[in-house]
């Protein structure tokens, strides 16, 4: 069935499928379309968010995890798309819209593989007047390079990903809470600022439509897993900035969780500290999106 997936680490399942939509282009560029995404508009500029340098403590104590040991990681600034990338972006730049749930333009597009996320930075790099930051021969595959000295749009790093989410705060989730949740007032909080399997469990929603977090970014936890540059590797205590991961591997990193993440009683997949990885060339049948970062490194 093309709308779930399964995905197994260690005897431990994360159940998934998805949905996207709108239209931005930011990071200094040229004037775009506009839309709106529960309510948020987006405009010339206005779907990127302004993220700030810093050191934070990446990572996390709790086996369940998986993103131990915790280390020390200085980051550079950058801009990061305020939204998940919509149906409707991923069909203006790229004449498609690959979504299972193809329930609106303001809804996440998904079933799309890193491959193509990739492909989309590209062309909406090339649109906007900037560099391509992959480059590759033939076909895009594992050969591919990022070239982080381009200024272009691309895939978060796994660092970047967990700041933006974490957005000054140190507890599990971006909302104050620690995992895992233990009274009522705590699944509220998670109803309040994520799409997940217990307020949505048949399908993403429209981008937008929780709370952000303190920086004014949507759904960091929920609706839809998103891809990151890195390769799935081993987390080193040693302190690191600008860093991008192992220099190779067989898996590519996710984060952020979903609709139908199982992780630690459906809540663990969305703390800011998980992470995931996963086959690059797959498209995981509606549960996996993304969204841009800009910024030379």
């Amino acid at each position: 069935m093309r709308g779930l997936f399964v995905l197994m680490k260690s005897g431990f399942v994360i159940f998934e499928v998805v949905v996207a939509a709108v239209m931005l282009w930011g990071c200094g560029s040229k004037s775009s379309p506009t839309g709106t995404g529960g309510g948020n508009t987006l405009s010339a500029g206005g779907g990127m968010v302004s993220i700030p340098g810093g050191t934070f403590q990446m990572g996390s104590t709790n086996s369940a995890l998986y993103a131990s040991p915790v280390q020390s990681v200085t980051l550079g600034a950058f801009t990061m798309s305020k939204t998940l990338i919509t149906q409707a972006q991923y069909q203006a730049v790229m004449g498609t819209n690959p979504s299972y749930f193809d329930s609106g333009s303001t809804w996440p597009v998904e079933s799309v593989n890193w491959y193509q996320a990739a492909l989309y930075c590209n062309a909406l790099s090339k649109l906007s007047g900037k560099d391509t930051v992959y480059s590759y021969s033939g076909t895009l595959n594992d050969a591919v390079v990022i070239d982080y000295s381009k200024n272009g749009y691309r895939l978060p790093t796994e660092a970047e990903y967990e700041y933006a989410n974490r957005a000054g705060t140190t507890t599990d989730y971006y909302w104050g809470k620690n995992y895992p949740p233990t009274m009522t007032a705590d699944t509220l909080a998670i109803d309040s600022n994520a799409v997940w399997y217990y307020n949505s469990p048949n399908s993403t929603q429209l981008v937008a439509g929780k709370k952000p977090n303190a920086w004014g970014l949507y759904d960091m936890s929920g609706n839809v897993w998103e891809w990151c540059n890195d390769w799935y590797g081993n987390y080193s205590a040693t302190s690191q900035t600008n860093p991008t991961g192992a220099t190779t591997g067989s898996y590519r990193v996710l984060r952020g969780g979903s609709w139908g993440s199982y992780g630690g009683g459906y809540a663990g997949g969305l703390c800011a500290a998980y992470r995931y990885g996963v086959y690059p060339d797959l498209e995981y049948g509606g549960g996996v999106g993304f969204r841009v970062v800009c910024g030379a490194r």
